[in-house]
């Protein structure tokens, strides 16, 4: 893939801070889209380490640093040194996308919206439905509140701790007219309807690919589609007993990079075209292997 040609004193930058760091596929898809769009910018991982966060952000600013994506394990730590926060931000209560302003960086959530057009793409319908969400933390949350933001039917939140679920569920209540419930992940209501179950925590992700949070494969009988936000591996154990019980599944491939081009057009206040969106998307999973 083509990344950028030239970097010049025009050049803008943009980076990722997390840590670790090592393993990230922002830079690719960033410093790919700028060739695509012909934006003289540049997209760099910067490894924050423990307690520096504060002294990172002041140091970005300083340089000029146009835009910054955050990972694990800042994106609720960063909050109290941004200007404002924007979108789902606000409800999610953890960013994962810093522009800069005069004021400073503003927050965004693009994890929500990346999730909602990962769906979209595969023609699963949110409107009407039963949905329910496996975990309570953060991409439970960003979950929770883009589904209750499209009209279901209903939600059910479930977690191996009930106490966090039902943190969840009234903060969904909160901000959306959408019946909520919450339980735990061992005894939840059996009779609760699920047309779409999302998988939003780490259970199955590598080198745990033998683990499921669901183990009994009837479960997925009656369900139409199941979403994990694993994407290594492309098919964990989860969806491997959803695709057996005739469900339409999908990985968390689609929600990371949709999120991405989500911050691209947010940077740079444009829509990125879909010929390009559509060229990245195959060569990305074509050198995952997905």
């Amino acid at each position: 893939m083509k990344h950028v040609d030239i970097v010049n004193g025009s050049t803008k930058v943009y980076g990722l801070i997390g840590h670790p760091i090592k393993h990230t596929l922002s830079p690719i898809i960033h410093n790919t889209l700028a060739s695509m769009v012909k934006k003289n910018m540049i997209y760099v991982p910067f490894d924050v380490p423990s307690q520096g966060l504060k002294e990172a952000l002041i140091g970005a600013y300083q340089l000029n640093i146009q835009g910054l994506n955050v990972t694990v394990p800042y994106k609720e730590e960063v909050i109290p040194f941004l200007s404002k926060l924007e979108g789902y931000a606000n409800q999610i209560g953890a960013v994962n996308t810093l522009k800069r302003s005069e004021e400073g960086y503003i927050g965004y959530n693009t994890d929500a919206e990346g999730l909602l057009q990962s769906l979209i793409q595969n023609e699963i319908s949110i409107n009407g439905q039963n949905i329910m969400i496996i975990g309570a933390g953060g991409a439970a949350r960003a979950t929770a509140m883009v589904t209750a933001s499209q009209n279901p039917r209903q939600i059910l939140i479930v977690n191996r701790t009930k106490e966090r679920a039902e943190e969840l569920a009234k903060a969904v209540s909160f901000h959306y007219n959408v019946p909520v419930q919450s339980g735990s992940l061992d005894s939840f209501d059996q009779d609760f309807l699920v047309d779409l179950c999302i998988q939003t925590t780490s259970v199955g992700l590598h080198p745990r690919e033998d683990q499921s949070p669901i183990t009994d494969e009837a479960f997925f009988s009656g369900v139409q589609a199941a979403v994990d936000l694993i994407y290594n591996p492309s098919e964990t154990l989860f969806l491997k007993m959803a695709k057996n019980a005739g469900c339409k599944t999908v990985n968390g491939f689609g929600m990371l990079f949709y999120q991405a081009i989500r911050a691209f057009e947010i940077w740079n206040e444009i829509t990125v075209p879909q010929m390009y969106i559509d060229q990245l998307f195959g060569v990305l999973k074509n050198e995952l292997n997905l």
